[in-house]
């Protein structure tokens, strides 16, 4: 075949594909009716994950990666089909928190917020329908926020985003060198995560701490002495100019995101998050973990937290591998309840992306 009838042939398969999409939308919307019957939620990250690993393994040419965002972008099309959402995130747009929940696709209402904490509240007073917030950094570990508004709030994890993190330095663009940096802007872990880098090149620099990195590139753009730490979607909405990239002292610089929701996941996640608090006696702790043990529950993390508003009283908040389906793993998590002053599972989840 020549270019012209490749080219036609082309253009009959991209027809193709859109009438599929089309039809996949219809459907959707019949799924809406049998949700909404059913009082089921319209987002099931179990089920779009299912998706997509089908998706992985009937591709033979094209490139996982490709696959997956054609595939999450389906998804968000036909969710959204059956009703909008709206997701909260720390903002501003361009922010690390924002990358990750655009993985949900670009078809949900994205609302920025300034704060971890109005994040949750926004889940909460069903102002957003989701929430994605920051939960641990491979560098810097937990999100302490993140942690105590699990405890204060009555959400659930209803799934997470790893997300690689690539740290650069983006400058006013009337900086041509780094001796013209007066004021570094930055959110407190980048600034942490990029420690030898500012040692090295801009010890002399004032630190201005920010609620975001996306925020520090917001108030580059206004400050001609100024430089930020953040990611490059953050720099060219702002238009600033990047002087160095990949500047992060660990080349496996990763952020876990949860999604919150106010409705428990029904489906068998990979992991399970609970949060519990126990009487202050000695053994407390080893009799609650020896069940999991026993039953050869495999726990990934476990920290302890100080209770707001309690002086030198604390809060356990513990992953796992697994959900809580069958007898023995809920007979294990009763057995948990049992020995603690409260414990309350944050839900079953698993990784979307």
């Amino acid at each position: 075949m020549g270019l012209r009838e490749v080219r036609k042939k082309i253009e009959e398969i991209d027809r193709e594909i859109v009438r599929l999409i089309d039809e996949r939308i219809k459907l959707c919307k019949e799924i809406a009716i049998i949700k909404s019957e059913a009082d089921m939620p319209v987002f099931d990250p179990g089920r779009e994950r299912e998706v997509v690993e089908s998706a992985h393994a009937a591709a033979a040419l094209a490139p996982a990666k490709g696959v997956e965002r054609v595939f999450r972008e389906i998804i968000s099309m036909c969710r959204n089909a059956q009703r909008s959402l709206s997701v909260a995130y720390l903002g501003p747009e361009g922010s690390f928190s924002h990358e990750a929940a655009t993985i949900l696709g670009s078809s949900n209402r994205y609302a920025p917020c300034r704060r971890i904490m109005e994040i949750f509240r926004s889940v909460d007073n069903e102002e957003a329908d989701l929430g994605v917030v920051p939960l641990e950094n491979s560098i810097e570990g937990s999100v302490n926020e993140t942690l105590d508004c699990l405890m204060e709030y009555p959400l659930y994890i209803v799934g997470e985003v790893l997300l690689r993190i690539n740290q650069n330095l983006m400058v006013n663009p009337r900086i041509s060198s780094l001796c013209d940096v007066e004021r570094l802007y930055s959110h407190p872990q980048a600034l942490a995560q990029c420690e030898g880098y500012i040692s090295r090149y801009l010890s002399n620099a004032e630190v201005v701490v920010t609620e975001s990195t996306a925020r520090a590139a917001e108030l580059v753009s206004r400050d001609t002495k100024g430089a930020a730490i953040g990611s490059k979607t953050a720099a060219e909405l702002n238009g600033l100019r990047i002087m160095a990239m990949n500047i992060e002292d660990s080349p496996k610089n990763y952020t876990r995101f949860a999604i919150l929701s106010r409705e428990r996941s029904k489906a068998e996640g990979e992991k399970t998050a609970v949060i519990f608090f126990l009487d202050n006696v000695p053994g407390a702790l080893s009799r609650v973990l020896s069940d999991f043990a026993e039953a050869g529950i495999n726990i990934t993390m476990i920290l302890s937290r100080p209770i707001m508003g309690r002086p030198w009283e604390y809060f356990f908040y513990m992953e796992f591998e697994g959900g809580i389906g069958g007898e023995s793993r809920l007979r294990v998590i009763e057995n948990a309840r049992r020995k603690s002053k409260s414990l309350k599972v944050l839900g079953s989840y698993s990784r979307l992306a």
